[in-house]
């Protein structure tokens, strides 16, 4: 451990600063000296040089605590490849499911890595759901384009160490997809020192824990000779914070998974285990690397120079440390080597505006324009330091304006420009094109691995600082003042003309029922006019065959409706909403994200929907939906014709649900509701008096109540993953399975991502189990559907993933459901 930590704690530290830094907090204000200590770490760190690649599957699978250890206090360059965007997992904050949900945990991961100081990276590999082992993960992925783009990574990142969060031989005992990001890792390896002009990466770490032996006694138990030991809860004098803090605060950021943390006081141990590469004598990961300027021919004056600015440095004026800095930077733009000259010429081009508290900013009037709408930005910058600075110009879009406007001390300056938005549409580059079950695709090569595409505006400005050049870019951003949340701050962004809304995923119909469907048109730009028409299966009738729409106002909107009939037999197919303005044809739909902890994101994809009629029996009118974690069931209920009104768990009393056909309790409702924990007794009241109760799947850990029903349950981590494994009924003759629609085999097929998750594997004998699966290689499983009598009323337990397959219109899965909370 010594040995580790001396790349923080060594004399090269110097105390002296700390003590002074201390000092200054009592009579400077706090900006001033937060700023100086941020300035004055980001110095060290341009000393440091090495790197460290953190490697795992999904999103909240890293290490916070290591990674911010490596980049805060070894000062590494550190950065977490994630193979996916976690699209496969649920919502704890919302309803937002798949693309929308990857799109969250990408937004959470970059704030993540904001505040532990780490990049952030993926893959193209897709979140496809639960795998079991990683022989199925690696048949879904594309195995070698996953292995081909981590490998691309590691070239261009050039990671001295790499440190896996799983290992390869965990095959059976965890998710599929971790064990395969474990062997993808070492294959990279391998690949990388089979080519001799190939970036080789000196060593393969396994981030290990209790978690791989099985608990904590056997790992306190366990040999750790040769593994790395360092520990990560040490105290940052710059900061004032612990490295457990930032970690905590870094891991919080995973909200929509339910991660936040809190800090472990004292001592907190992580060990790496060597797994790939030179055996180390010590316990220094870096061991035989060079991680100063010295590894780089020629690079020995830099770091002496740097070395005499961290020593000179000034916290009440950190602004005297911008010369010596644009004298290194001279001096890196001499080195022959590019990898490490890109790395700080971009790193110290920060550091000289920091030092000078030089504030730019890029704004628009607007959060949002479309191709060819009048667009106004304005370059606003502010220099408090006394050093003479010249704003020589700007570059944005290939308009390039001279300025050569002198930055007088804390003096404003301001400047609009007037141009005409142009661009390409701003959305997630991994979803513009339709990919596979295991696979995004994307015609951007050059940004694959890339966290989020480019801004849609940046902005190059041009320098002159004490007659030295510099130059630094800066996005185009939105900024309002909300009354709660204060200053909010989101990239400008680039729309379609207008957002053509449905408004549901699925339209289920009776055979021959006839629905009227409305489109909501929402205009993005100045104004938009044209002709809607809706495309429809050729067995669908369809009136009136297009309407003529004019929307003045940006943001306005105007809902249109059409009247859709269907066929006389079962019969499935889609609904495009189109709007032609001119020879342009629309077909976009907008879906907004927008919480408190992430920037405001604008997901734009093809609008449609499932049209399916089918023979369906619904047997109840009003029901109540107790809310959970957040899902979509509602919705595919209200669009079949079903009045659902959503209770909060804290809400509800006997009174109430009595009025209720049926009351359904939303997934994961006793992991996150706290009321349930006394309000369940209101829910076996109301079924003991006559009700039908539908309970939907928990988790067994971080349960608010081990009293799920008023019977005996206990919830495991069964689950059957693959959603083609086959369902046998146990008693087809069963009332359930039979009213109000006969239910058969036929019924499980078309189910998406999964069959269910979280069983019970054991129950009261008041219980029946309903139905017997699998995934292939195991033992059945007769816990997904579990029906009870309970007084005059009936209780449901299911850990059948409703919650995916009624979104996504699965015909089964909506006679079954129905079937569930149906009147006996």
């Amino acid at each position: 451990m010594k040995d580790l930590n001396y790349f923080y704690y060594s004399k090269s530290f110097n105390f002296k600063y700390a003590i002074f830094f201390v000092l200054l907090l009592l009579w400077v204000t706090s900006i001033k000296a937060q700023t100086s200590s941020e300035v004055y770490k980001k110095l060290k760190k341009l000393n440091f040089l090495g790197s460290v690649l953190y490697l795992a599957a999904h999103p909240d699978d890293e290490n916070t605590r290591v990674i911010s250890y490596f980049s805060n206090h070894v000062l590494a360059r550190t950065a977490y490849l994630s193979m996916t965007r976690g699209d496969g997992g649920q919502n704890l904050i919302g309803a937002e499911l798949r693309e929308a949900l990857g799109l969250i945990r990408t937004q959470e991961l970059l704030s993540a890595r904001k505040i532990d100081g780490g990049s952030q990276f993926f893959t193209m590999a897709n979140d496809f759901g639960y795998s079991k082992n990683p022989t199925e993960t690696l048949t879904i992925w594309d195995k070698d384009q996953v292995l081909e783009q981590t490998i691309d990574r590691i070239q261009k990142f050039k990671p001295d160490i790499i440190i896996n969060r799983f290992n390869s031989g965990s095959s059976g005992r965890t998710h599929g997809h971790h064990t395969a990001s474990a062997m993808i890792s070492e294959w990279a390896f391998e690949a990388l020192h089979k080519n001799e002009k190939a970036w080789q990466p000196k060593r393969v770490f396994h981030n290990t824990s209790r978690y791989f032996y099985g608990n904590r006694e056997n790992f306190k138990k366990a040999n750790k000779e040769g593994m790395v030991a360092i520990d990560v809860g040490g105290f940052d004098p710059l900061t004032g914070k612990t490295n457990s803090e930032i970690a905590a605060l870094s891991r919080s950021q995973h909200k929509s998974q339910g991660f936040g943390s809190a800090a472990a006081l004292g001592e907190r141990m992580e060990y790496l285990e060597l797994v790939k590469g030179k055996k180390l004598s010590t316990n220094n990961p870096f061991e035989g690397i060079d991680t100063k300027w010295t590894r780089i021919k020629g690079g020995s004056p830099i770091g002496k120079a740097i070395n005499k600015i961290i020593d000179d440095f000034d916290f009440s004026a950190p602004y005297k440390s911008a010369l010596p800095l644009l004298e290194v930077k001279a001096m890196i733009f001499q080195l022959n080597d590019t990898h490490w000259k890109k790395v700080k010429i971009k790193e110290i081009n920060s550091l000289i505006v920091q030092c000078l508290g030089l504030k730019l900013q890029f704004n628009a009037q607007m959060p949002y324009g479309v191709v060819g709408e009048d667009l106004q930005l304005k370059l606003i910058a502010n220099n408090p330091s006394p050093l003479t600075v010249v704003l020589k110009g700007i570059e944005f879009k290939g308009e390039a304006y001279d300025l050569n406007f002198s930055l007088k001390t804390n003096r404003l300056f301001n400047k609009s420009f007037d141009t005409k938005t142009s661009g390409a549409i701003s959305s997630p580059y991994w979803l513009t094109q339709k990919g596979t079950q295991g696979m995004y695709i994307t015609d951007k090569k050059e940004w694959i691995g890339r966290a989020e595409p480019p801004p849609a505006y940046k902005a190059k400005i041009s320098l002159m600082i004490e007659g030295r050049e510099i130059s630094t870019n800066i996005p185009l951003q939105y900024r309002k003042t909300d009354p709660v949340r204060g200053e909010v701050i989101n990239l400008f962004q680039i729309l379609p003309e207008a957002s053509l809304q449905l408004e549901s995923q699925v339209y289920l119909f009776a055979i021959g029922q006839c629905q009227k469907i409305k489109v909501s048109l929402k205009n993005l730009g100045p104004s938009v006019e044209g002709v809607l028409k809706l495309e429809v299966p050729n067995a669908w009738e369809l009136s009136p065959k297009s309407i003529p729409i004019a929307i003045k106002g940006k943001g306005n909107e105007a809902d249109f409706y059409f009247n859709i009939s269907a066929p006389q037999q079962t019969n499935e197919g889609l609904v495009r909403p189109i709007l032609q303005i001119q020879n342009k044809i629309l077909n976009s739909t907008m879906q907004e994200i927008d919480y408190d902890h992430i920037p405001k994101q604008y997901l734009i994809f093809p609008a449609a929907s499932k049209l399916i009629a089918l023979n369906l029996k619904k047997g109840v009118k009003r029901v109540a939906y107790i809310q959970g974690a957040g899902d979509n069931i509602p919705e595919s209920l209200s669009s079949v014709g079903v009045v659902v009104e959503i209770l909060k768990a804290k809400n509800i009393s006997l009174e109430k649900l009595n009025s209720f056909d049926a009351v359904i309790v939303g997934i994961r409702a006793f992991n996150v509701k706290e009321a349930l924990t006394y309000k369940n007794k209101v829910l076996w009241d109301y079924a003991e008096a006559g009700g039908n109760l539908l309970i939907q799947y928990n988790t067994n850990r971080r349960l608010k109540t081990n009293e799920l029903t008023p019977l005996r349950l206990n919830i495991s981590r069964d689950r059957v993953s693959n959603e083609k494994s086959e369902v046998q009924i146990i008693d087809p003759k069963h009332p359930i399975l039979n009213h109000p629609n006969p239910i058969t085999s036929k019924d499980f097929e078309g189910w998406v991502q999964e069959r269910g998750l979280y069983f019970p594997n054991q129950w009261d004998d008041q219980f029946t189990p309903l139905l017997q699966m699998n995934d292939p290689g195991e033992s059945p499983k007769k816990g997904a559907l579990l029906v009870a009598p309970h007084g005059k009323g009936r209780i449901v337990y299911t850990g059948l993933s409703f919650f995916r397959q009624l979104p996504a219109g699965v015909p089964g899965a909506f006679r079954l459901f129905f079937n569930l909370i149906a009147k006996p």
